[in-house]
């Protein structure tokens, strides 16, 4: 008995991952809803930037792929739920590299109880990337020909 109770109490937490709450419960639920099969919860994490932080990287990387204007953000808290996926389109332009492992990590944004974008990227050894829009779009496929000059704008913002 007192070995039952001693592999109980040392192995349950080791099996137990990050907690979900609400803020993950709602990016999971917009996950699902836009097709992805989820592998993992990964766990959360608050963000926040400020006006001369979003012309560096990261945050300019991260805010290019948004859908929306990182504007009202600024200084503000932003929940980053992070999960790991497959059936993402990263998964067909990273699918032929040796060390894809067919997943994606996504990090959905979350502000005020809203999901307001997020980003993407490929898991693997050797596999590089960041950032891809939540749906798996680059900086230049989401802006074009305005990605420069607006990324030129944060950067003299600061």
């Amino acid at each position: 008995m007192k070995r039952l109770i001693f592999f109980t109490v040392i192995f349950f937490p080791v099996g137990c991952g990050p907690q979900m709450d609400s803020d993950g419960e709602l990016a999971k639920q917009y996950l699902l809803d836009q097709g992805y099969d989820i592998e993992s919860y990964e766990g959360n994490k608050d963000y926040s930037f400020t006006r001369a932080e979003l012309g560096d990287i990261p945050h300019n990387s991260m805010w290019s792929v948004q859908p929306v204007s990182p504007e009202p953000y600024i200084g503000k808290e932003i929940a980053q739920e992070a999960f790991v996926v497959k059936n993402h389109p990263l998964s067909e332009i990273y699918g032929h590299q040796e060390g894809f492992t067919e997943k994606v990590e996504v990090r959905v944004f979350i502000s005020n109880g809203e999901v307001i974008g997020g980003i993407s990227n490929p898991v693997g050894e050797g596999i590089g990337g960041c950032c891809y829009s939540l749906d798996g779009k680059t900086a230049e496929e989401i802006h074009g020909d305005d990605l420069v000059p607006l990324l030129k704008k944060w950067k003299d913002q600061n």
